[in-house]
Order: C-alpha cells, then sequence, then structure tokens
C-alpha cells in the first residue's frame, strides 16, 4: 500500500479524490471542506451502533458534513491513509478508492485502524456524494465512549 499523500493522480478527478484523504491527513480542514459541493451527501451504510447523533448513516449539506470531522478529528493524531487501488467507472467523475487508515483517538487513547471502499462521486471538480463503507466493530472498538457528549 502507498500512502495517500505519495499517491500520484490521474487526473483532476483523482486528484480531488487524493486531497480527501491528504488534507485529512494534515488534518487542514479548511482545505477539506473546500472539496465538498455545499449540497454534497456522505453515506455511511454499515453505521456502528451506540454513536446517536453524532454518527448517523447519512449526513446531508457540507456543514452537517464538517460538523462531523471537525468533531471526529479533534483529538485524532497520527492519522495515516494508506491506498491499494483507485479504480475508475464509467461515469467520469466517479472514483472507488480501496483504503486503509491508521491513527491513534486521544479521546479513547486506542488505535483506530480500518479498511475502506469509498465511492466518490464529483460534479464540477467536487465531491457531491460519498459512500463511505468501512468495518464498524473496527470503529466501535477505537471510539466506543468517545462521543458521548455528542448523543
Amino acid at each position: 500500500m502507498t500512502r495517500a499523500d505519495e499517491w500520484t493522480p490521474g487526473d483532476a478527478t483523482e486528484a480531488v479524490v487524493l486531497a480527501y484523504f491528504t488534507l485529512l491527513m494534515q488534518r487542514d480542514l479548511d482545505g477539506f471542506e473546500a472539496l465538498w459541493h455545499e449540497d454534497a451527501v456522505q453515506e455511511i451504510p454499515f453505521l456502528p451502533e451506540g454513536f446517536g447523533a453524532f454518527v448517523t448513516p447519512c449526513f446531508e449539506g457540507c456543514g452537517a458534513i464538517m460538523a462531523h470531522y471537525r468533531a471526529a478529528f479533534a483529538n485524532r493524531r497520527d492519522h495515516v491513509f494508506s491506498i491499494s487501488a483507485v479504480h475508475r467507472v464509467a461515469e467520469a467523475e466517479t472514483v472507488i478508492v480501496e483504503a486503509q487508515a491508521r491513527s491513534l483517538v486521544g479521546e479513547t487513547g486506542r488505535i483506530y485502524e480500518n479498511r475502506y471502499v469509498c465511492v466518490f462521486e464529483l460534479r464540477d471538480g467536487r465531491i457531491e456524494r460519498l459512500r463511505e463503507y468501512v468495518d464498524p466493530l473496527a470503529f466501535t472498538r477505537a471510539f466506543a465512549g468517545s462521543f458521548d457528549d455528542y448523543r
């Protein structure tokens, strides 16, 4: 696997998708916010149970998406995304990424490790929809108890 910040994008669409990962690694949430359409949607189909309003199956609008990421990354340290594959599909602005993440969760002191399959749909060079498939058990092991204030 290659670190996301060392992966060479094949075109402008892939560059936006890879920026999603690298800006999170850099904790540049202002730059990260600029990647999203105002009416963007992020879906997490395999939602971990027990996280109340903090983690929902669908964040609608850039404001809701950013509220989630600002809370989730407030105390995250040493976050690294590695990319194993980038797949293009027939739709010109759709990219599927297979990735892995590792970080330290400051709220719990636990290591977060997970594998992802992310389906990005872009419009006019910005993220319009993201479906993030992730192992909910790995999420729960690392974050359980850390978002009680968000319920």
